[in-house]
C-alpha cells in the first residue's frame, strides 16, 4: 500500500493549539516527554519508535488525548492498520468531544473506512470482479455508440429460385413426354381428349391420372391433369 506524504502530520501539528480543552489541550499534552519523543520520531519517519512512544504515553496517562491522534495517523498513513486507525481517531474524539479538529478527524475516519472496505474487497476477489464488470459495461456502451454511428448497410435480398414442378408419370403409360392441363367448368375427359388428340378417346388421359382420379368422371375445376402424348 502506498504511503501518503507528511502534510497530514504537519496539518495536525498546526491544529494542535486550537482546542479549548483547558489544561488537557493538545498543546499542553505535546509537552509530555513521551509525546515529544514520538513526534520527533515521526519527523524522521521512524514509525515503529514513534508508535512505541505514543503507546507508552497512553499507558502512563490513559486520559491523554493527543497520542491517540498520532497513533491514528500512523496506522492510517504509514503502517496501514485501518481498524486500529479508526479506533484511535474515535478515541481521540471521545476524550476531546469539543475539539475544533472534529470535522477534520471525521473526514479522516471516512477515508480510512473507504480504504478498509477496498482492502476487504480486494482480498476477497470481489473488487477485481467489480472492476471487470464495470470495464465490460464501458466496453459495451462504447460498442453500442460505434454501431449507432456506423452507416447502415442494406442486406442483399437473395434472388428467388425458380421451382420446377415434377409431375409423376403413370406407371402404365408408355409415353415419356406429356403436357399439363387445368380443368375448367364444363370439362369432361371426352372434351379434354378432343382438345389434345382430336378424338374422344380419353383412356390414355385417364390411365395417366389414376393416382388422382377415383373414376373417369372424377374431375374438379382447377384440378391439373397429365396429358400424355400419343
Amino acid at each position: 500500500m502506498r504511503f501518503i506524504q507528511l502534510p497530514l502530520f504537519i496539518a495536525l501539528l498546526a491544529l494542535s493549539g486550537c482546542d479549548n480543552g483547558g489544561p488537557t489541550s493538545d498543546a499542553k499534552e505535546e509537552r509530555n516527554p513521551l509525546v515529544k519523543q514520538g513526534q520527533a520520531y515521526m519527523e524522521i519517519k521512524d514509525w515503529n519508535q514513534a508508535e512505541k512512544a505514543f503507546k507508552e504515553a497512553i499507558e502512563n496517562h490513559p486520559r491523554m488525548a493527543r497520542p491517540n491522534l498520532d497513533l491514528a495517523l500512523i496506522y492510517h498513513q504509514y503502517k496501514p492498520d485501518y481498524i486500529s486507525s479508526i479506533f484511535y481517531y474515535k478515541r481521540y474524539l471521545q476524550l476531546r468531544p469539543d475539539s475544533e479538529k472534529e470535522e477534520f478527524i471525521n473526514e479522516q475516519i471516512e477515508k480510512v473506512q473507504l480504504a478498509l472496505a477496498k482492502a476487504i474487497l480486494t482480498q476477497s476477489g470481489a473488487y477485481r470482479a467489480i472492476q471487470e464488470r464495470d470495464q465490460l459495461r464501458q466496453e459495451n456502451a462504447t460498442l453500442k455508440k460505434q454501431l449507432a454511428a456506423s452507416p447502415k448497410i442494406a442486406t442483399p435480398i437473395a434472388p428467388k429460385k425458380s421451382v420446377t414442378q415434377t409431375i409423376p408419370k403413370s406407371a402404365s403409360s408408355p409415353q415419356t413426354t406429356h403436357q399439363i392441363y387445368t380443368v375448367v367448368a364444363g370439362d369432361n375427359l371426352t372434351k379434354i381428349a378432343k382438345k389434345f388428340y382430336n378424338d374422344g378417346d380419353y383412356d390414355a388421359i385417364y390411365q395417366a391420372n389414376r393416382d388422382r382420379m377415383k373414376h373417369s368422371g372424377d374431375l374438379r375445376i382447377g384440378q391439373t391433369l397429365v396429358i400424355p402424348n400419343r
